[in-house]
């Protein structure tokens, strides 16, 4: 069994999965309360995100800012977003360097 994804399939897996879960996000107007003036609004968070995805094919910018609203505002996702959003996050090795991380960090040393 080949496991191996080509770099077209990797992305298809990336940019589906992205628009599920923004698509989820958009249809939650009301956290759009919660964002700072001082911040892009949420309507400009939203577009900034599409474009990301759909424009310019920058997945993991893409990644990035969901991950930070979804951790910065009370947004509600389904079990298969969240699901989408971990697979994306594996797919593209992604880890944070805080120390209760570093279990899951898979990056080879030296």
């Amino acid at each position: 069994m080949n496991t191996k994804l080509t770099l077209s399939e990797l992305y298809n897996i990336f940019e589906n999965n992205l628009l599920f879960i923004l698509s989820e996000i958009e249809d939650q107007d009301e956290v759009g309360n919660t964002f700072s003036s001082e911040m892009l609004s949420f309507s400009e968070e939203k577009e900034n995100i599409r474009e990301f995805i759909e424009d310019t094919g920058e997945y993991g910018i893409a990644y990035e800012a969901l991950v930070a609203i979804l951790e910065t505002h009370p947004f509600r996702i389904s079990s298969t977003a969240a699901i989408k959003l971990l697979e994306v996050g594996l797919l593209m090795r992604y880890k944070t360097e805080s120390p209760e991380d570093a279990l899951f960090d898979t990056r080879k040393e030296g």
